[in-house]
């Protein structure tokens, strides 16, 4: 046989000699290769590449249309389409370079870090165009945690955030890996797989509004099958006189026209189709934030009152323009009673009838409507003012801009509650603190309406307010619906309450305690006489509502005064109560609070203490979260007595054990079972295609994995081949000609091989592999146990 053209014996030609040699001689094959592709004409697109390359473009296209609905506006657009056709494109250079895949891939990611910035992440670039060190921070942290954050930001995403960085990602991904394997693998149905994932990505990532059913339905469908029926046909020899090329061309048509009766008539009724909702990621990742660990505004209330150890009666809160004297200012919406007080909730996990929205985080801009004219109020915290993290707003809120010292790290944590329109800044606001937010605002109600169709249901579902129902009898009179007995009530406790914010030291008003749970409301309504404040009247109305079948909630806020500073005084707190259209209606203090002057009657309070005994504080374990505790110590009735924390709780490691566990450990564990793994796999499916099957096909296919192996320790036997060629190539490392001799007697000799044989060859083959590993230097070795080809290459005859 004469030797092949490219059998040398130079050692910088030597494709089978291990070590630097074969390196170089690697190198000087892919340049090869660059070179034969640029002098043929290569890099020029074909026909079929461009059909391929346009239906790559279709295809991911239209998965990612998905996006519309998670982010505002159109700017989404530009990075998806760019990293879509450059995903393509670099991929076709690559490909027609004969480039492995891990080339197109490693291109896509520079790519990225290298558009990112000018194309998504456009803060913080060197002259506007490129990238900083903070911008490729940024990248890298989207890439990983970016998801997450997308799912859990209230939709439509602010354009301006980095997350935009995503669409480009999946695009550049999903255009380099379809038509990757467009143009590599002839198979006509492998090429959607990558589309289909693209889709899938998209749509999980999305809302439960769909983007576009008919483009992600329909018109994906039939792209990908017409797709399938165009690569099927080239793989088809076509028949001396082409009859039957409309034959098939019809019966392409007719399948396409099937599919898509199928999907309209049988969709509705499968998983996900019909009035089922939509399975998305952001109905089952529970946002980041435990709203119970912040203490409720309502238990704080005395803060603001006079007398009061905090002095904030007079001092300057809030300087607010832009909200026209007597607009409600809200701190927040309290919607949850738990007996002990009336918090925030996050009512959307609840599962009840009653189920809301959730706390989500929110950039700039949010995409909601509401009553009323759009404003734009401009909030300063001055110096000693106001401190809290509930952030103070009006009406239905549609963005917050922060500025001040502290502009990005409040902006980076706000959180919004679009049912309750609570703002919530874990930071907290600070002194020289300000913000931004527009808002649709409507006109402020005067008095309570005379009549008012109202929402049927309950707020408080599981505490038990029976102690109620004995005043409600004497206070609704004959009053005929549900609405004309909460406006009784509201007048009952106007005309007849007494107004104490607990008086002095020495005062009698020192009985009348902070606090509105069920034992401090119970005291309060079980008195000849209503006597407190905001807290205790607007709680029992709230409660009031509910018990009369009315969703009613507490707010806890300021009015607007005609200066703009707000300040302890303007401090109240209110209800509101839901219309038969779902509307909340606003029934502000004087409504239903006495007049600030009208103080309880001194007879009363010791007549009752003889009665009932001395109103003292309950003990302290049990005590509600008020102002005598002060406000950051004031927690919801669920979080004061806290789990201890426990050794398997890693919030509760040292930081450095968390890194080495998590960073170090961690990672190594993963890589070693994957090493195993993958070991093990390839040693099972070779003893069992040794062990099954034809004798003769055993041996065949032991020969042909023992090359494999031999590939994977860095030699370069030729794949097609005879045996005794391949193993005249293996001749430097190990003598394989005898066994190649053996197995071409084995496959071509007059009779079956017995299964002594077929188990006698595998294990001098066995045996030849180790010989080759033992040859090959601890690289070589790993990269071989690690090696996955083995276990997709196809059994040989």
């Amino acid at each position: 046989m004469s030797p092949r053209p490219d059998d040398t014996t130079g050692p910088s030609r030597d494709a089978t000699a291990p070590g630097r040699t074969r390196t170089r001689s690697s190198w000087t094959a892919t340049r090869a290769r660059v070179a034969a592709g640029q002098q043929g004409g290569a890099l020029r697109p074909t026909r079929d590449a461009l059909v391929d390359a346009a239906f790559t473009a279709a295809l991911v296209g239209v998965a990612l249309v998905g996006f519309r609905t998670d982010f505002a506006g159109a700017a989404w657009v530009l990075p998806a389409a760019v990293g879509l056709l450059l995903g393509i494109l670099v991929t076709h250079v690559t490909s027609a370079l004969r480039l492995p895949l891990a080339v197109p891939l490693a291109v896509v990611a520079v790519l990225y870090l290298l558009l990112g910035g000018p194309l998504a992440v456009r803060r913080d670039l060197v002259g506007g165009v490129l990238p900083s060190g903070r911008t490729f921070a940024d990248l890298a942290d989207t890439s990983v945690h970016g998801w997450k954050r997308l799912v859990t930001l209230l939709p439509p995403v602010d354009s301006t955030a980095e997350l935009l960085a995503l669409p480009l990602l999946v695009a550049l991904l999903g255009g380099c890996l379809t038509y990757a394997v467009a143009r590599r693998w002839r198979t006509p149905y492998a090429v959607l797989v990558a589309p289909l994932a693209v889709l899938a990505l998209v749509i999980v990532l999305g809302t439960l509004e769909p983007a576009a059913l008919a483009v992600q339905g329909a018109v994906f469908a039939v792209l990908g099958i017409g797709w399938m029926v165009v690569r099927a046909a080239r793989s088809r020899s076509r028949l001396q006189n082409g009859s039957g090329q409309r034959t098939r061309q019809g019966i392409g048509a007719a399948l396409v026209g099937v599919a898509l009766l199928a999907g309209y008539l049988v969709g509705p009724h499968l998983p996900g189709g019909g009035s089922t909702t939509r399975l998305v990621a952001r109905s089952y990742v529970v946002p980041p934030i435990d709203v119970a660990a912040y203490p409720s505004p309502l238990a704080g209330f005395r803060r603001y009152t006079e007398p009061n150890p905090a002095k904030l009666w007079h001092t300057p809160l809030l300087q607010v323009s832009g909200l026209p004297a007597g607009t409600p200012l809200r701190f927040a919406t309290l919607d949850s009673y738990d007996g002990s007080v009336w918090g925030a909730s996050d009512r959307a996990n609840t599962g009840t009838a009653t189920a809301g929205a959730s706390f989500q985080q929110v950039g700039e801009s949010v995409s909601t409507r509401g009553p009323g004219r759009r404003t734009t109020v401009e909030v300063t915290v001055p110096e000693g003012g106001y401190g809290d993290v509930w952030l103070p707003t009006a009406g239905t809120v549609t963005g917050v801009r922060f500025g001040g010292r502290r502009e990005d790290e409040l902006a980076s944590r706000l959180w919004l509650n679009i049912d309750t329109n609570t703002a919530l800044v874990p930071a907290r606001l600070e002194g020289g603190d300000s913000y931004t937010f527009t808002a649709f605002v409507p006109p402020t109600p005067a008095t309570m309406p005379a009549s008012l169709g109202v929402d049927a249901g309950s707020l408080v579902e599981d505490v038990d307010t029976g102690f109620l129902d004995a005043k409600l009898d004497a206070w609704t009179g004959d009053a005929p619906d549900p609405w004309a007995q909460f406006r009784a009530v509201a007048k009952v406790m106007q005309g007849e309450g007494a107004y104490t914010d607990g008086g002095t030291k020495n005062s009698v008003e020192r009985y009348y305690l902070p606090g509105h749970s069920i034992g401090r409301l119970s005291r309060f309504t079980g008195l000849a006489q209503l006597a407190g404040n905001d807290e205790q009247y607007a709680a029992t109305l709230a409660l009031v509502g509910n018990r009369l079948g009315i969703p009613t909630r507490v707010v806890m806020g300021a009015i607007m005064p005609a200066s703009g500073t707000v300040t302890g005084e303007d401090v109240h707190a209110w209800v509101e109560v839901r219309d038969s259209l779902g509307t909340w209606v606003p029934v502000l203090k004087d409504s239903f609070l006495p007049d600030r002057n009208k103080k309880p009657r001194e007879l009363q309070t010791k007549v009752e203490d003889r009665k009932v005994g001395a109103l003292v504080p309950p003990p302290a374990g049990l005590s509600p979260p008020s102002v005598l505790q002060g406000p950051d110590q004031a927690q919801n009735a669920t979080n004061l007595k806290k789990p201890p924390k426990k050794l398997l709780d890693p919030s509760s490691w040292p930081w450095w054990v968390r890194w080495l566990v998590f960073y170090v450990l961690l990672p190594l564990l993963v890589l070693t079972a994957l090493y195993w793994l993958v070991r093990a796999l390839k040693s099972w499916r070779r003893r069992r295609h040794a062990t099954r099957g034809p004798t003769a096909t055993r041996v065949a296919w032991t020969w042909a994995d023992l090359m494999a192996s031999a590939r994977s320790y860095g030699h370069r036997p030729p794949h097609r081949a005879t045996r005794l060629e391949q193993a005249r190539a293996l001749r430097g490392p190990v003598d394989t000609l005898p066994l190649a001799r053996r197995a071409d007697a084995h496959v071509f000799g007059p009779g079956e091989p017995s299964d002594e044989d077929a188990a006698g060859f595998f294990r001098a083959a066995d045996e030849v592999r180790g010989d080759l590993r033992a040859q090959a230097d601890l690289w070589r070795r790993l990269r071989s146990d690690v090696d996955v080809r083995p276990l997709f290459s196809r059994t040989a005859r």
